[in-house]
């Protein structure tokens, strides 16, 4: 009897030391997943066992005494580290590698989440030139900046950006600004489009005349399309122009009217108006209005302005006076004669008294 108290008495302090160091090693049935019974070892079932805190396996060996059970490390215990897996992040263009800001890369324990992101949107290269961020490729798609990616095997991230040239589109200042000025990806094309003519009044218009593409003389046409695999600097050319209006006051035939370029030389002219009436000439008096030779009947005009310009005419009586002048003397001659005439008969009557008989008609008997 007294031995077996003295063994019951054995079993109950090794049971409660077992625990005691079960308690210290932080290892405790209440934090381990079910057993799962694999096996027996001298007799004894053992099973696997996994504590939530402390990262390591051990083999457990539970004895029974009466309706108590005591488990206990027998011994096998052993230490594990979660595997790791490397976040690679690169940027495509390769020659931005060093431009571009990354957070994220490294090192991860195996299906953990890995937050990542890109700091630049936009990488200014040159006045003209940039980078812009397009999107994520490799291990992960998408347009944000910033991402998460489950680290369930290793994985490689490439920041996409796309290079983008500006278009710089001039045009008069005086005239209504060309459409098309901006940034444009290298494998975009810009469409310009003008206006042919643009009026500004009824006596000034500007008519374009063609393109200049980087210096360089382009197309006439009024749309132009430009591949944008490069900066490009584009003018709208257009030249001025301004109406003359030739008149004359007293009426007849003028040239020269129209519309010219600004700074040439107008060529003008006015006929001579039909003569208003007999003897009376139409006489060239020059020209109202800025002409290069105003006494002239044809001469130029500068066309640097809207113009008008006026033919003025005198009459010459000349010719009328003369005539009436030369019937005047006609008529007075005339009538000198005929006043003279019969006072010169009746004198030679009273002179010759013979004469002053009658004499009978010849051929009478």
């Amino acid at each position: 009897m007294r031995v077996h108290r003295s063994l019951r008495a054995a079993l109950i302090v090794f049971a409660l030391g077992a625990g005691l160091y079960i308690g210290l090693s932080g290892v405790g049935q209440v934090y381990a997943y079910p057993y799962s019974w694999w096996g027996s070892s001298w007799g004894c079932p053992y099973s696997y066992f996994y504590s939530w805190y402390c990262p390591y396996y051990s083999y457990y060996y539970p004895y029974y005494y009466g309706s108590y059970s005591y488990p206990y490390s027998y011994g096998y215990s052993f230490y594990t580290q979660p595997t790791q897996v490397q976040l690679t992040m690169n940027v495509n263009p390769s020659s931005l590698q060093g431009a571009v800001n990354f957070t994220g890369a490294g090192a991860y324990n195996q299906g953990s989440a890995a937050s990542f992101s890109a700091s630049q949107s936009i990488i200014q290269v040159s006045q003209n030139t940039r980078y812009v961020f397009s999107g994520w490729t490799g291990d992960y798609s998408g347009q944000g900046l910033t991402g998460t990616v489950t680290m369930d095997s290793a994985k490689t991230l490439t920041a996409v950006y796309q290079i983008q040239y500006y278009l710089t589109v001039n045009s008069p200042s005086n005239l209504p600004p060309v459409q098309g000025s901006g940034w444009y990806n290298a494998t975009d094309s810009a469409t310009l489009t003008v206006q042919s003519l643009i009026v500004g009044d009824t006596e000034s218009r500007s008519v374009f005349t063609g393109w200049i593409l980087d210096g360089t003389n382009g197309p006439a046409t009024a749309t132009m399309t430009i591949r944008m695999g490069a900066p490009h600097t584009v003018s709208a050319v257009y030249k001025q122009q301004y109406y003359l209006t030739v008149r004359s006051d007293q009426g007849g035939v003028t040239s020269g009217s129209g519309w010219y370029d600004a700074g040439t030389q107008a060529q003008i002219s006015a006929s001579t108006p039909p003569n208003p009436a007999y003897g009376i000439t139409m006489i060239f008096n020059g020209w109202n209005g800025t002409v290069t030779s105003p006494a002239n009947q044809s001469t130029t005009v500068l066309m640097n302005a809207p113009k008008t310009v006026t033919a003025t005419w005198r009459t010459d009586p000349t010719i009328l006076y003369g005539t009436v002048t030369a019937v005047a003397a006609v008529i007075a001659v005339a009538a000198y004669l005929i006043t003279r005439r019969p006072a010169r008969s009746d004198t030679k009557a009273a002179s010759d008294p013979s004469r002053s008989q009658v004499e009978p008609p010849k051929g009478d008997v």
